[in-house]
């Protein structure tokens, strides 16, 4: 399967952020509509549902696919935690994975096995990429991509300042050095238009981060990429999912660590390619540089330990049909948050993002135009009324406080990435959030803006 949006007149549901755009609009104007679903395995859940156009897609109905409201845990209107740990996997899921992990144990096959490539050949049929290696973790992943595409020691990578250590950390893992750009203050991702004006004789490769699950402008950085002859790599660790994924990479890397769209019962990852050589070669750097398909034959100087062990490949390949299903819940919940919200945006109180089919709601952020100031007052009186909020990332790559990052980036301003972390904040939105809870969220927001003068 192909993940690229069908053509307008299509029906055919193929679970990519775009199909799911659509499904949600149509849902929220009254209607399931009719679909041609494809039940590939990453499909199957949702594909199923709109196969007989469940009434279960629609939260008001009895058996809904979104969270039941949590129960009352004491006097007084109920806390609504950022993304609480209980609810990472639903009731049906903990026992999908309880099973698949005793399977694992009892077969004996914990660190490799059959799971392995059953599950990296759902996530290539997904993605629509011929070729998955998945790995130990979203970082191990990022590291092999960049070595796989020749990352190496004193060589430059051209990244965004906002993303998670990881990022930073897989550059540097490879001996190489991370140089910041600025961002487009529209989609909060890596701006294509910056980069050349970073290039050097250095610069090896361009590391785009598609920022809470919205694409970056992917195909501006390939375009800008190929002139000069640079390799990238997309870390996509927050976007399963999303159209356009791998489109414009020479690789591309996923997260399923526990607290992601797809999230498994331990750290997890997977890098993504259409090149076959670069495969051969990230399979080698993924497991002690052994040549793939022979015992113990290195073709390789050296290689990580970084395979995904089978009892977490097992517990992938359970959950897997859900992972789109999982994206619609998102999705749809976005989509209540951005019409709610409206009346606060269009006074410029708050900038909310836009309901777009290139996205897959990792998180929802919110702007405070009005500064750091007025951001921290709001966050403060949302968590009085029970509203748990986050920033997510509190430290861009260039505020670190280590010797190493004063040397590297004592000069580096990045104006429009430092003024949206400044000014962002995260509202609770994942897989275990019910509706009952977000009207909460939604309310306590408004009552927020009022009461501080936002």
């Amino acid at each position: 399967m192909t993940v690229r949006p069908p053509a307008p007149t299509a029906k055919r549901f193929t679970g990519d952020s775009a199909g799911i755009h659509r499904l949600v609009l149509d849902l929220r104007s009254g209607g399931i509509p009719a679909r041609d679903p494809d039940s590939a395995v990453a499909n199957r859940d949702l594909a199923e549902l709109l196969r007989t156009r469940s009434p279960r897609l629609l939260p008001s109905t009895a058996d809904s696919v979104f969270a039941p409201e949590p129960p009352a845990g004491g006097p007084g209107r109920p806390a609504v935690p950022f993304l609480p740990r209980e609810r990472l996997l639903t009731p049906a899921e903990q026992r999908i994975a309880v099973e698949c992990f005793a399977r694992a144990v009892a077969s004996g096959e914990l660190t490799s096995g059959p799971a392995v490539a059953r599950f990296e050949h759902a996530l290539a049929e997904f993605v629509g990429l011929p070729h998955a290696v998945a790995t130990s973790s979203g970082t191990d992943a990022l590291v092999i991509a960049l070595r796989a595409v020749g990352v190496g020691p004193d060589d430059e990578v051209i990244m965004p300042a906002n993303s998670f250590a990881a990022t930073e950390n897989a550059v540097f893992a490879c001996g190489a050095v991370p140089v910041l750009v600025d961002v487009d203050p529209g989609r909060h991702c890596l701006d294509p238009t910056l980069i050349e004006a970073a290039i050097t004789p250095r610069t090896r490769a361009v590391l785009p981060v598609h920022l809470y699950g919205r694409l970056a402008d992917a195909p501006g950085v390939r375009r800008v990429a190929r002139e000069h002859g640079l390799r990238v790599v997309e870390d996509a660790c927050q976007a399963i999912g999303v159209s356009g994924v791998g489109r414009y990479a020479d690789a591309t890397v996923l997260s399923f660590n526990p607290y992601k769209n797809f999230g498994l019962t331990g750290k997890a990852g997977a890098v993504l390619t259409g090149d076959s050589e670069l495969h051969a070669r990230m399979e080698s750097l993924a497991y002690h540089g052994f040549a793939p398909g022979e015992k113990n034959v290195k073709t390789d100087l050296w290689g990580l330990n970084a395979k995904i062990d089978n009892s977490t490949a097992t517990v992938a390949t359970g959950l897997v049909p859900g992972l789109t299903l999982n994206n619609y819940r998102r999705a749809f919940l976005a989509h209540r948050y951005v019409e709610a919200l409206a009346e606060l945006g269009t006074a410029g109180q708050l900038e909310l993002p836009a309901f777009t089919d290139d996205h897959s709601w990792h998180l929802f952020p919110v702007r405070v135009p009005a500064g750091e100031a007025a951001r921290d007052a709001l966050r403060v009186r949302l968590r009085e009324s029970g509203i748990e909020t986050d920033v997510y990332y509190p430290v861009l790559a260039h505020r670190h406080r280590t010797p190493l990052h004063e040397k590297l980036f004592g000069g580096v301003v990045l104006p429009r990435t430092e003024k949206l972390n400044a000014t962002v904040f995260h509202l609770p939105l994942h897989n275990g959030l019910s509706v009952t809870e977000q009207d909460r969220v939604i309310e306590e927001l408004h009552a927020a803006v009022h009461a501080t003068g936002v």
